[in-house]
């Protein structure tokens, strides 16, 4: 997430996450044998494949949002623009209207307690090893209650993805300021995102969402 001013640094970044992805690999498949399986009485749900045109144009729109929110949010001068970016992918991704909507608001309003958190934890001007540590348990939490709940997750997200922006800064230039520029970058990326869900929708998606409303 760091700006890569020189191409040495864009291939050390890659190289990053190359390294990354492969001990992440290498953790799945040490611990594949502790995956929940499906069994007759407990099925896991299956998601409806889509025609590939259609998935190709929300691909598209989610791209094009993306760029969008990045590109607002550089223009006022935004430190993390891929913050308002993340943040129209997240809501752009629902498969209906009803949740795009429920996602913007719980992304927003989870954004602003989450932040609320990091900059108390930020404020206090913690070790290394604290800000460690708390990234590794905010981790744990998110993967347990995310299923259950989008914006108590988001809660626990946005601490963690602030405390690992700031061990990756150079020192000095990250604090507890951050919490701000997430709040922003969040409002900008989910209210657009939401803008275009709504600008992108069909009458199929508007009529799902006035019987949602309605309860039927």
């Amino acid at each position: 997430m760091v700006p890569a001013p020189t191409w040495r640094a864009v291939f050390e970044h890659a190289g990053a996450t190359a390294i990354v992805s492969a001990l992440s690999w290498l953790v799945c498949i040490a611990t594949e044998r502790w995956r929940q399986r499906a069994t007759p009485e407990k099925t896991f749900p299956i998601e409806a494949t889509q025609a590939f045109p259609r998935r190709l144009r929300a691909s598209a729109r989610v791209a094009f949002g993306a760029g969008l929110a990045a590109s607002l949010a550089h223009a006022i001068g935004a430190a993390h623009p891929a913050w308002a970016a993340m943040g129209t992918v997240a809501v752009m991704q629902g498969v209906h209207l009803q949740v795009n909507m429920n996602r913007a608001l719980q992304r927003m309003l989870g954004t602003v307690v989450g932040a609320g958190i990091v900059w108390l934890i930020l404020s206090s001007e913690p070790s290394a090893w604290t800000v460690i540590a708390s990234v590794a348990v905010f981790q744990f939490l998110t993967e347990v209650v995310i299923g259950y709940n989008y914006a108590l997750g988001q809660v626990l997200v946005t601490p963690m993805a602030l405390l690992m922006s700031y061990l990756a800064a150079p020192p000095g230039t990250a604090g507890a300021s951050m919490a701000g520029e997430r709040i922003l970058d969040t409002v900008i990326g989910a209210t657009l995102g939401l803008v275009l869900a709504v600008i992108a929708s069909n009458v199929e998606d508007r009529v799902h969402l006035v019987h949602r409303r309605h309860g039927s």
